[in-house]
């Protein structure tokens, strides 16, 4: 009975320290992403995407300048080209530059509290992503920039196993999101 207690305190401790840690490298990537992001505002090579009421929180970088004429709608399916990445480089999804072919998927957002998923698909849109495709025309390459609060919020994205029960962090926390994407096409446009 002793071994017993003195077993369950030591993993008491060790669940408690383990958790301290990753409350801590939590804090750490929340405030690199937040430091990244102001870093992006202030940098002139970039523009804020506006609304109506002003910026969105969104900066962009054009890389390329499209001849598209129309802008797709929040209800619109595209076709594009794009790669993503956190805020320091590390890309967490190649999307479509490894083979060139672009991926066709809605702009319509799924509510963030729908971040749990049981697939992973290109139709999982999310609003930071979804607002700036809305303001670019075919041909537009933008590097865009989203922070957390317009991406995947402070629980990232998680993939869930519905058989196994178990978890995969797709996308972290907190993370701001660097997108390279590229509009090939238009392929709903409702009227």
């Amino acid at each position: 009975m002793k071994y017993f207690f003195y077993l369950s305190v030591l993993s008491a401790l060790i669940l408690l320290f383990n958790a301290c840690n990753r409350n801590d490298s939590t804090d750490a990537w929340r405030e690199a992403n937040i430091n990244a992001y102001d870093a992006i505002t202030k940098d002139t090579h970039y523009k804020a995407l506006e609304t109506k009421t002003g910026p969105f929180g969104i900066y962009y970088k054009v890389l390329k300048t499209g001849t598209g004429t129309e802008y797709p709608l929040a209800t619109s399916n595209v076709k594009a080209l794009y790669k993503a990445s956190y805020y320091d480089g590390t890309v967490f999804d190649n999307g479509t530059r490894l083979n060139n072919v672009p991926v066709e998927f809605s702009l319509m957002v799924v509510s963030p509290s729908s971040y749990v998923y049981t697939s992973f698909t290109p139709t999982n849109m999310f609003r930071g992503f979804s607002f700036a495709l809305q303001n670019m025309v075919v041909g537009d390459k933008w590097e865009i920039w989203i922070p957390y609060y317009l991406g995947y919020g402070p629980a990232g994205l998680i993939l869930t196993d519905s058989y196994t029960y178990t978890t995969q962090t797709l996308i972290l926390g907190y993370s701001t999101l660097v997108y390279e994407v590229e509009l090939v096409s238009i392929t709903q446009y409702p009227k």
